[in-house]
């Protein structure tokens, strides 16, 4: 009997270990389907779901606190994620992520779990920390040139491939990133920019935050404009009081028509440099390399759904030449995964990711 059970155990042993060496050089040869893998653990980490496989796929991503040098010359600080072994000619893909105005600090669970998450899926992953943006809920021009300076430093390191690079940006930082993309030092180096809840034109965010109502095709619907979104608003125009424009924006407007009439009132210099910050006024000079991959929660209470819709509609006319990317979805509040969506809705939403990660996450996985 024990030399039965012997037996037994030894070849389910061989088979065992034959159905191994299968699985890995059907991965090995079709990557593909390591892809389809690696997306489908990535969704499962991001979304509340009962089954967390990735740790079984690649061990604990390395946090490293890394300095670089920002467009006025100053030691500025992002955290990079990444795991930490392969050899030298195991390059790795590399993404540069900004979280925005008001933004989640770098301790933050959903932070932390989105840079392990990446990093498991092939990514070099550098979240940018910007002082003014990230900490006081201010909208600053000048972080444009120092998403510049984040992604080419993450390119210039030794475990990048600086030929797989990208961009992505959540929310205001979404925007923001497709505004970098169109530098002309960084366009024609940038592999993909996922923009994830972000606006199209920043005249129009304004003046439907002052009206209070949404722009979507061609109408406009009533919106109940978010406090997050409102603070940062505030903190736009105030230093533009008393001038009686801006006080007529603050208070809000009875139309957005009459939010367009109280716009242009404002000085020439401050709407220069919205535009400055406008990916509509940026959409010419995006490289043709370029994937342009856009997400937006179809509820989103602090940037309407709108915006992408139109960004993606002026990519699709105006630059035919540029691979476009839309999903919508409806289980995020904004840009963070909602606990309270239903199982069904659930599970439509994370097929719904993993068809928009699938083309990032292959990126990560090409050899």
């Amino acid at each position: 009997m024990l030399r039965f059970l012997g037996r037994v155990s030894y070849r389910l042993y061989i088979i065992t270990l034959v159905v191994a060496v299968v699985i890995v050089a059907a991965l090995a040869l079709f990557r593909p389907l390591t892809t389809a893998i690696h997306t489908a653990a990535f969704a499962a980490q991001v979304l509340p779901s009962p089954v967390k496989p990735q740790p079984w796929l690649a061990c604990e991503p390395q946090r490293i606190v890394a300095e670089f040098i920002r467009a006025d010359g100053s030691t500025g600080t992002g955290d990079i994620y990444v795991i930490p072994d392969g050899p030298p000619e195991a390059d790795r893909a590399g993404v540069v992520i900004f979280l925005g105005a008001n933004a989640a600090g770098a301790d933050d669970p959903d932070v932390i779990n989105l840079g392990k998450a990446l990093a498991r899926a092939g990514f070099a992953v550098m979240y940018y920390w910007s002082p003014t943006m990230g900490e006081r809920a201010q909208v600053d021009a000048g972080e444009i040139a120092n998403l510049v300076a984040v992604f080419e430093h993450l390119r210039q390191q030794d475990f990048v491939d600086p030929d797989r690079v990208g961009l992505a940006g959540f929310s205001v930082g979404a925007s923001f990133a497709l505004v970098a993309a169109a530098d002309t030092r960084i366009a024609d180096d940038i592999a993909f920019v996922n923009a994830f809840g972000g606006y199209y034109d920043t005249t129009d965010l304004l003046v439907q935050i002052a009206a209070g109502r949404a722009i979507d095709d061609g109408g406009d619907t009533p919106w109940e404009v978010d406090r997050l979104t409102r603070r940062v608003y505030d903190n736009m125009l105030t230093p533009l009081l008393p001038l009686p424009a801006a006080q007529s924006l603050l208070d809000g407007t009875d139309s957005v028509a009459q939010a367009r009439e109280r716009y242009a009132e404002l000085p020439e210099e401050f709407r220069d440099e919205v535009d400055s910050i406008s990916p509509s006024h940026h959409i010419g000079m995006w490289g043709a390399n370029t994937v342009m991959r856009v997400m937006h929660d179809q509820g989103d209470p602090l940037i309407p759904v709108g915006e992408s819709r139109r960004l993606v509609r002026a990519l699709q006319q105006q630059r035919p030449d540029v691979p476009v990317y839309y999903t919508e979805t409806d289980i995020f509040r904004h840009v963070r995964p909602d606990a309270d969506t239903d199982v069904q809705s659930l599970l439509g939403g994370a097929f719904q990711l993993y068809r928009h990660m699938y083309h990032i996450v292959a990126v990560a996985q090409k050899p």
